[in-house]
């Protein structure tokens, strides 16, 4: 048998262990003297006899026929976790995902520290005084149609409000020095 065949009769296996009886054991026949391998009915719990055993089979071969079921559907579950072990450790890591912006962060450090930025929102959106961070604050939030800057970071839409005007800030620096 070469691996393809294997591969091949992998489906047949499967249907056929869960068909089989779950388990099998050693009986004696009384009435022609030789062991038996017997298997167990699970609705009746009625025990019948599967193969009769010739005088001259080894223990091991009998331990081997005894245990058949056993040990197919452990071979099947170790093959199982062999195959969801390799997938595991073949998968590619998953993408990380970028730290999501905080934009009202960004937007307090502009409107803080920025003095460009400022003199933007005076000659572009008619700030009156530059000269107070809170003053820049509010007039932001009021450009970008917000209650508070938090809502950057929790409304897509105010986000991409924020980023138009920082790129048309942008803009206007390039254009303005």
């Amino acid at each position: 048998m070469n691996l393809s065949e294997a591969k091949a009769l992998l489906p047949e296996i499967r249907g056929v262990i869960e068909l089989a009886s779950e388990d099998w054991a050693a009986s004696y026949s009384v009435t022609n003297g030789r062991s038996q391998i017997c298997g167990r009915d699970p609705m009746t719990g009625e025990i019948y006899p599967i193969a009769t055993l010739e005088k001259a089979i080894t223990t091991d071969d009998r331990q081997l026929m005894r245990k058949a079921p056993l040990y197919v559907r452990a071979l099947l579950m170790l093959r199982d976790e062999a195959v969801r072990a390799y997938l595991e450790a073949t998968r590619p890591p998953p993408e990380p995902k970028p730290d999501p912006k905080d934009f009202a962060a960004e937007v307090s450090m502009k409107c803080k520290n920025d003095r460009a930025f400022a003199r933007y929102l005076e000659e572009r959106h008619e700030l009156q005084d530059a000269s107070n961070g809170e003053r820049i604050k509010t007039r932001v939030r009021s450009i970008l149609a917000v209650q508070s800057l938090a809502e950057l970071n929790t409304d897509p839409q105010a986000a991409e409000r924020w980023k138009a005007l920082r790129s048309d800030f942008k803009t206007w620096l390039r254009i303005s020095r």
